[in-house]
């Protein structure tokens, strides 16, 4: 071996010798020579892991304009780190007695109460938590409200010999709420939360006299524009058991708040946040305890989600809806209802979806009384009529019928039916109708007028197999992809006939051409499938989020751009049949006869459309609709107006040229006639005599 090598070998094997020495020696110190001194302290000392929030992501318009943001506020908690057993009884009733005080909330989930006889009797309204509480304690099905309470406040389990029928249930609901949620050393238990800065105050002034009681800052949930989409930017609220049991092993907590619908439910995993943790140590010296803290793990805020809705469109949306609708109810009943939906055609973003009735997220959250208030309206503004509601759509069902006969050469551009008002083919049994006289037209003419007769030839020859290929390529009574939930409608066809215990006749085909039949189609299905006919059928997945970035807004995780949007469908056709079609749609706004000539017969942006007049089998009033995509030549937008109950087809059109005027920014406004009478629905099958289905043989 070379002498400088084994030089340098010496020298290693001398170093880990060295350390070995020194490691020996610390090991000595800390054993033998100060053991006793360093197991005092050990003995001495406590550590506790206390699990830190994160803050919730926040929601924005495309724009960045909030939707849904988070703001500083308090809520207090027991840390048993700083209680005192002896003394957690007596805590409780003074920190309850301030929040009487004050009039402010505090967490109460016990499912018993006092009743006018001040006896224990269960709060029917709360029938789950009540099972659950016989059920975690072991009680009988039939226990009664006395024998809960006798339970919890026996020794076994709560220990609470309090005289005060009030006061001892309020108690054992604070430990009953303690125990559920898992109150422990490393665990905080949230008695309140949000409460005013007047509570943050008193509960400092009388901190000594609370023992483990602490105000701590948390992130409240804030809807800066509240009545601005909120079906489609959803809630959060307390985790149920069946949530908790899913999600128990992600980090959740009995006590945590979820996203219960919309965007804060759909996209929960985003929003959520990752918890820190906050590391607290007990010295126990002399009879001196010394407390210390520090964060072991940060927090890391959720991620904040900007959607494709704009919320000025939102607003002209809502308020639109609202005018129209209200005006409508006093020419028909409070019945009528409405719903909006607009798409960006290059990639089928939502810029705006709105329902009416609606409601305010903000006071949702904050008034009690406007909760029972919404949830008791027979309108029902927490429905999402947008996503949700499926509705019958009559005419503005045409245009897919035409491409679909144009394509399977059931008939030209030139083709021309006569209509004599009534329909024959089925004579004597079934003789639906169109509203007008139209002797022969072909289909630009047809489409213009909305000739029924027309489209139950272009039905028939066409068979509902075709029909319904066409129609399901375009979307209809399918689910648009978008990321919240959406119903999916219905296809009316023999397969749906029979699955409801019904028969599928001949005169159901003809009725399906005209938009009547079994179909239930959403808005936001009628939006995706003008917006398909609008880029000459290439149909995109229909979506409301546009980014995700982190909290800061500044690192974009996800992207919804127009180059990775994925394609749902394609409606194959020539384009010289796209074009027929378009120019029918055109004509619909054109021709002097066209059923929306007279609201957008002068616009100043050329647009193609269809009117549609739906009649309810159970003879309520029809609905009202309207679809469009502008421009004509390079169209940018698509939209779908319903008008629930409407009955006379104006309103939806106003709709309509509200948003194109608020997208386009033109200033020749709108305003609505009040006619002294409802409009009469354009070819609706109203009519008819014999319009069981039984007869459609």
């Amino acid at each position: 071996m070379h002498k400088e090598s084994k030089f340098r070998y010496l020298f290693c094997v001398c170093f880990v010798v060295a350390v070995f020495i020194v490691f020996l020696i610390q090991l000595v110190n800390w054993q033998i020579i100060n053991g006793s001194q360093y197991r005092e302290k050990a003995d001495s000392s406590s550590l506790y892991n206390i699990k830190k929030e994160a803050v919730r992501g926040e929601i924005l318009d495309v724009n960045g304009v909030s939707l849904a943001i988070n703001s500083m506020g308090y809520r207090v908690v027991f840390n048993k780190v700083y209680s005192d057993d002896e003394t957690e009884n007596e805590t409780i009733l003074k920190l309850i007695s301030l929040f009487e005080q004050k009039n402010e909330e505090w967490i109460d989930e016990l499912p018993i109460i006092l009743d006018e006889n001040d006896n224990y009797v269960f709060n029917e309204a709360k029938q789950d938590e009540i099972d659950k509480l016989k059920k975690d304690y072991r009680l009988n099905n039939y226990a009664t409200a006395e024998d809960c309470i006798n339970m919890l406040s026996s020794e076994k389990w709560f220990d609470c010999e309090i005289e005060n029928k009030k006061d001892k249930r309020n108690v054992l609901s604070v430990k009953y709420n303690m125990n559920k949620t898992g109150y422990t050393n490393n665990k905080n238990y949230i008695f309140a939360e949000d409460i005013s800065y007047d509570m943050v105050a008193i509960i400092s002034e009388n901190n000594t006299k609370l023992p483990g009681v602490q105000v701590k800052t948390t992130s409240v949930r804030k809807y800066e524009n509240g009545e601005v989409a909120p079906h489609i930017v959803g809630s959060i609220g307390a985790i149920s058991q069946e949530e908790y049991e899913e999600l128990k092993d992600k980090g959740y907590e009995l006590n945590s708040k979820i996203g219960k619908m919309g965007i804060e439910q759909a996209f929960e995993e985003y929003l959520v946040g990752t918890d820190g943790i906050e590391q607290i140590e007990v010295l126990n010296n002399e009879n001196v305890t010394v407390f210390s803290e520090k964060e072991v793990t940060p927090t890391v805020a959720g991620n904040t989600i900007y959607l494709t809705i704009d919320s000025e469109l939102q607003k002209v949306a809502h308020e639109s809806l609202m005018e129209n609708v209200e005006e409508a109810q006093k020419y028909v009943s409070d019945k009528v209802t409405g719903a909006a939906v607009m798409l960006d055609v290059s990639d089928f973003s939502v810029l705006c979806a709105q329902s009416y009735p609606t409601y305010d997220l903000n006071r949702y959250y904050t008034e009690p009384d406007y909760y029972e208030q919404i949830v008791l309206d027979e309108k029902n503004p927490l429905y999402s009529r947008a996503f949700e509601g499926a509705y019958t759509v009559g005419s503005t069902m045409k245009p897919a019928v035409a491409l679909a006969a144009l394509e399977e050469k059931v008939l030209d551009n030139t083709t021309s039916y006569v209509c004599t008002h009534t329909y024959q083919r089925f004579a004597p049994s079934y003789m639906p109708v169109c509203m007008g006289h139209h002797g022969g037209v072909a289909l630009t003419k047809a489409l213009a007028v909305s000739c029924n007769i027309y489209f139950f030839e272009a039905g028939y020859y066409l068979g509902i197999d075709s029909l319904n290929a066409y129609q399901k390529r375009f979307g209809l009574g399918q689910k648009t992809g978008v990321e919240i939930y959406e119903r999916s409608g219905i296809l009316a066809g023999p397969k749906e006939r029979e699955a409801a215990g019904g028969i599928w006749y001949d005169g159901d085909t003809i009725a399906a051409a005209i938009g009547q039949s079994d179909n239930l189609i959403t808005p936001v299905q009628l939006a995706t499938y003008v917006a398909t006919i609008a880029n000459q059928g290439t149909r995109y997945r229909t979506h409301l989020v546009e980014k995700i970035t982190d909290y800061s807004r500044q690192n974009v995780i996800l992207e919804n751009t127009k180059d990775n949007i994925e394609v749902m469908d394609t409606v194959k056709a020539s384009d010289e049949n796209w074009a027929y079609l378009k120019e029918a749609m055109r004509a619909v706004i054109t021709d002097s006869s066209g059923t929306a000539h007279r609201i957008f017969g002068n616009y100043g942006i050329a647009i193609a459309g269809k009117t549609g007049t739906a009649e309810n089998l159970d003879n309520s009033a029809d609905h009202e609709l309207f679809i469009a995509f502008a421009p004509f030549d390079n169209p940018e937008v698509a939209l779908a107006v319903v008008i629930e109950h409407g009955k006379t087809g104006v309103y939806p059109q106003y709709v309509a040229k509200a948003l194109l005027d608020a997208y386009f920014k033109t200033e020749n406004g709108y305003e609505i006639e009040k006619p002294e009478e409802p409009e009469e629905p354009e070819s609706s099958q109203t009519e008819q005599t014999e319009n069981n289905t039984e007869n459609n043989q």
